[in-house]
């Protein structure tokens, strides 16, 4: 049950990040790329969120925990 509720809040702390992208940054600047599937060597790689933009490009990974 511990593992069922631990992917649930991470899934949620990625929505709630993206969410918060979307309230607060201009999309005619800053372009948002959600849950990558990214191909490597031994597999595959999940990437939670890039943002592009003319100041960078912006790879984040969302952590939903206490403390």
């Amino acid at each position: 049950m511990s593992s069922l509720k631990n992917n649930f809040k991470g899934w949620l702390g990625e929505k709630m990040t993206a969410f918060g992208m979307v309230l607060s940054l201009d999309k005619s600047i800053y372009k948002r790329f959600h849950n990558l599937i990214i191909n490597a060597p031994d597999g595959t790689t999940q990437i939670d969120h890039v943002v592009v933009s003319p100041y960078g490009i912006f790879v984040l990974e969302t952590k939903n925990m206490k403390g």
